[in-house]
């Protein structure tokens, strides 16, 4: 009987250890990159910018949108308001300006963000919106630096809403990355790396499923035909890629590129390519988050298009977090890459030459 005892706590102890390994290394602990540049980065810090985790870059009029709050003042339990900065690529020095004063929204926490561009060239940001501990999708009509609220979409299928993207003038498709509100469970689904996260499609009028069991499901967009649906799937250390039929927003999966680390937002390249930003060292990032004074590494992966309709990860900006701490985010536009960050109150402003 000892033995088969002695036995059992063996094979428990060597469970635990392979379950460790694999964990610490799926955090990246074991993880080395070497720092790389995009260029001359420039910290802009002004217009009362903060906690930009999101951002996206009109193409057209290389005007910014920054979606961003004080984080760490409502993790203390303070009441603070978030705003949309506008910041206006085109004129040297500028700063970001809060477009969302005055917009009637009571305590708006704007999340993830997406710059929808209708066939009648009418301009869309859907905004993810977590004001007063609820959930909600705020709609703007879009006209340059101006912005008017349209509609609030709510709903329980918003659990634990991240990032969205917008497919028409009202409909969008929306990622949960969680499954459990709160819990031991939604404990379980990040120290597990369950995939119990989702995404759900809004027609306009009503939600429905559209993906089920993403491991993480965070970061979100479309390619430019619409055809094309990329959604980072964060502790499955990948981006999964679907075609959709643009008729009945059916999505099937084409592929999955593994990255070095749990993918957050995705923004476009003008030639196809994706910029996502990665979390290669969770746990240097689950230390910033307690303490600013922890830096925890940025990193921008370009996942670039083999042309037959999948990608291959290459670094375009690596840093050890002394620039810039936590980064969610790149964007790019015309020989400029920003960067945003999660808890930063500044977004860089690089001269990236070798941009598309």
């Amino acid at each position: 009987m000892l033995r088969v005892i002695s036995w059992l706590f063996a094979l428990l102890f060597i469970a635990v250890g392979v379950w460790g390994y694999f964990f610490l290394e799926a955090a990246g602990v074991f993880l080395q990159i070497e720092p790389k540049s995009a260029g001359t980065c420039t910290k802009v810090n002004g217009g009362g910018v903060v906690g930009v985790e999101d951002l996206t870059i009109d193409q057209d009029t290389n005007i910014a949108y920054l979606a961003g709050y004080d984080r760490r003042a409502a993790l203390a339990g303070g009441s603070p308001r978030g705003a949309i900065w506008v910041y206006d690529l085109k004129v040297p020095g500028s700063s970001p300006v809060d477009v969302t004063q005055g917009q009637l929204l009571e305590g708006f926490l704007p999340h993830g963000i997406n710059l929808f561009k209708g066939p009648d060239g009418k301009h869309v940001l859907f905004v993810i919106n977590h004001a007063n501990k609820r959930h909600s999708v705020e709609i703007f009509d879009v006209d340059g630096a101006v912005l008017t609220h349209r509609r609030t979409v709510s709903g329980p299928e918003l659990v634990s809403p991240n990032d969205l993207v917008g497919v028409g003038a009202e409909s969008f498709y929306v990622t949960n990355d969680h499954g459990n509100v709160q819990g031991w469970m939604r404990t379980a689904e990040d120290f597990g790396r369950l995939q119990l996260s989702t995404v759900k499609f809004f027609n306009g009028q009503k939600f429905s499923a559209a993906l089920e069991s993403l491991g993480g499901a965070n970061g979100i967009n479309v390619g430019s035909d619409g055809r094309s649906l990329y959604v980072s799937a964060m502790s499955e250390r990948a981006v999964r890629i679907y075609d959709r039929d643009v008729q009945t927003n059916v999505l099937t999966e084409r592929a999955r590129v593994a990255v070095p680390g749990f993918a957050d937002n995705i923004e476009l390249l003008n030639d196809g390519d994706l910029l996502v930003g990665v979390h290669s060292k969770i746990l240097d990032f689950l230390g910033h988050v307690g303490d600013a004074a922890k830096l925890s590494p940025t990193h921008v992966l370009r996942l670039r298009s083999d042309g037959k309709g999948s990608f291959s990860p290459e670094t375009v900006y690596y840093n050890l977090g002394d620039e810039i701490s936590g980064g969610s985010v790149g964007a790019s536009s015309q020989k400029r890459l920003l960067v945003g960050a999660i808890f930063e109150k500044k977004i860089l402003d690089c001269v990236w030459e070798a941009a598309p």
